[in-house]
């Protein structure tokens, strides 16, 4: 925890039907990645990391919302590129990820607004210019600590990567405490 923990909004909580929609779009994603437990693994991680940077950084309830779906389809781009051009990196995740996450995400009713922002983020999430908000901010840096591991960078590179990409206090709290750095 940052020695400096903002307090939770009296508002923290997700409606049942918010709650309800997060657990099938949970269920939605592992059905979608079934086989590939790593992908599984990997969304799982970076929901948390990004649940727990919103937290401490005092979201509100709304762009924690978007911020937590958008978690668990950010990288929903890439068995599609893979299946498109026979392999994938960051750039065609962004391209082809946000079609299948608005498609799933309105099957699921969430509704447009909500749809349009996890879309932008997914299109967006290895884009690091220009970051347009706290839940693009959060989703990055989750995302970074989970590579970051799942790599095997080096600790100049995590170094580097913390001075270059990390603002929030809580994710820079957590890369110095995690890899030590």
């Amino acid at each position: 925890m940052t020695e400096n923990k903002k307090e939770m909004p009296a508002d923290g909580r997700f409606s049942p039907e918010q709650e309800k929609q997060l657990c099938s779009l949970f269920a939605e994603m592992i059905r979608f990645d079934a086989g590939d437990p790593k992908r599984i693994q990997h969304f799982m991680k970076v929901h948390s990391f990004a649940r727990q940077i919103a937290m401490e950084e005092g979201m509100d309830t709304q762009t924690r919302f978007v911020l937590e779906a958008a978690a668990y389809v950010h990288d929903i781009g890439i068995h599609p590129a893979e299946e498109k051009y026979g392999y994938q990196n960051g750039k065609l995740q962004e391209q082809e990820g946000p079609a299948p996450a608005g498609e799933m995400l309105t099957r699921l009713g969430f509704t447009e607004d909500v749809v349009e922002r996890v879309q932008y983020l997914v299109g967006h999430h290895h884009t690091y210019k220009n970051i347009d908000g706290l839940d693009y901010q959060a989703l990055v840096e989750a995302d970074f600590l989970v590579n970051l591991y799942e790599d095997g960078e080096s600790l100049d590179a995590i170094r580097n990567v913390g001075e270059k990409i990390f603002r929030t206090e809580s994710g820079r709290w957590i890369l110095k405490e995690m890899f030590g750095v």
